[in-house]
């Protein structure tokens, strides 16, 4: 990433903006990565306002990323 980013909502406009120019297997890849991040913060896992560390710890409570996802 090049700029620093505080809040899940930063990040994942970031990632969005990232996956412009990239092949079509990582703007996939990116997709789903995304997709999961929005199904934690859908579940009340992380809010979309949380710093990056404060949600990565959430979801490593939560038992990774897949399973804070997970319905």
């Amino acid at each position: 990433m090049s700029a620093k980013v505080g809040s899940v909502e930063e990040y994942l406009r970031e990632l969005e903006r990232s996956k412009k120019g990239k092949p079509d297997q990582i703007r996939e890849a990116l997709d789903v990565y995304i997709e999961l991040w929005r199904k934690t913060i859908e579940k009340g896992v992380v809010s979309g306002t949380d710093g990056i560390d404060e949600a990565l710890a959430k979801i490593d409570r939560a038992g990774g990323l897949y399973t804070a996802a997970s319905d």
